[in-house]
């Protein structure tokens, strides 16, 4: 799930270093906010100087609806879009075109982020983050002190949506293997959220989630690491021995009229030089595994591919087959 801002209206903009000398305008489609202005100075406005024959039109906010109605209208605007873990897998590929990795080089990415559909733009993380504060100078170390509210005594912030890596969190903190996590055992993992279900208090924005902990309300929490890091200053610090991972992901819509400069577009964009850029303006990891070690310091220590030894990847196919029912059950549990 995207951790950026989200903004409620669209957004354009033109990049061209002569509108007039552009051949081929490529559209793409991202969060908005912060998150959109760091891939533009990073991503976009360097691949306009590389290649004056191309514009680059921005749009936003990105809609997995939206490019599906695209698609299946016949009329599709966009020629790359930005989604979540949700989105990009085998089963969406009646509305996307394949990656075409004799074009974007297919070796050069993390284990997991380059698949048939969709590419990895950044690594992202929810990750166990506390009010140190509260604790005397004490530091967790691990996702089991999310549950041990008597050594870690104080409420506990937790993101309200089932595929958000809470169920995941659960099991490993009862002892399941993170390589062994999957098929979830969802029975398992709310009998381990039982046992605190009376300390959880639940956001579901990211403003929201930053708000508890830096008020003192809720002492320790499973957020956004960009929203565990710009609470710093407000003594939010971040355990990193165990989190959850997400990613942000490139997809080309199926149909697009530039499939080949889209392609272009995003060998360019993940390329080493480029996704080292974008850490001076955001705290998610590269995809492109020889640029994790030339990261820039703004955020050096907690990006979440500083820590890959503790990552625990979601594994996004399980939750498109059983995300419904998963969903349904949670519902009930909250309820209960």
């Amino acid at each position: 799930m995207k951790l950026g801002s989200l903004p409620g209206a669209l957004t354009i903009c033109l990049l061209a270093p002569s509108i007039g000398s552009a051949e081929t305008t490529l559209t793409i489609s991202s969060y908005g906010g912060g998150y959109q202005e760091a891939q533009s100075k990073a991503y976009f406005s360097p691949f306009i100087s590389a290649n004056p024959d191309v514009l680059i039109r921005e749009d936003s906010p990105s809609s997995n609806a939206k490019l599906k109605a695209m698609v299946e209208a016949g009329a599709v605007d966009w020629d790359i879009m930005v989604t979540d873990d949700t989105f990009g897998l085998d089963s969406d590929a009646a509305w996307l075109e394949p990656i075409d990795y004799t074009i974007v080089n297919r070796d050069k990415f993390l284990p997991g982020t380059a698949d048939t559909y969709r590419i990895a733009a950044d690594i992202e993380a929810t990750v166990l983050a506390y009010n140190a504060e509260d604790f005397a100078g004490q530091t967790p170390d691990g996702l089991a002190a999310f549950f041990d509210t008597e050594t870690w005594p104080g409420l506990r912030a937790a993101w309200k949506y089932a595929p958000g890596g809470l169920l995941e969190t659960a099991l490993v903190a009862d002892g399941v293997p993170a390589d062994q996590l999957y098929p979830l055992d969802v029975e398992r993992a709310l009998t381990k959220l039982d046992t605190i279900k009376d300390d959880i208090v639940w956001w579901e924005t990211g403003a929201q989630s930053e708000q508890l902990l830096s008020s003192g309300e809720a002492s320790m929490g499973l957020v956004w690491v960009s929203r565990a890091l710009s609470g710093a200053d407000k003594g939010i610090q971040i355990d990193w021995t165990e989190w959850t991972s997400q990613a942000a992901y490139w997809v080309v819509p199926k149909g697009t009229k530039n499939k080949d400069a889209a392609m272009k577009a995003l060998e360019f964009f993940t390329e080493p030089a480029q996704q080292i850029a974008f850490t001076e303006f955001m705290p998610y990891g590269p995809s492109n595994k020889n640029a994790v070690d030339g990261v820039l310091p703004n955020f050096k220590g907690n990006l979440p591919t500083d820590h890959l030894e503790g990552r625990i990847q979601i594994n996004a196919e399980w939750w498109a087959e059983n995300g419904a029912a998963v969903d349904q059950r949670f519902q009930e549990w909250l309820l209960q």
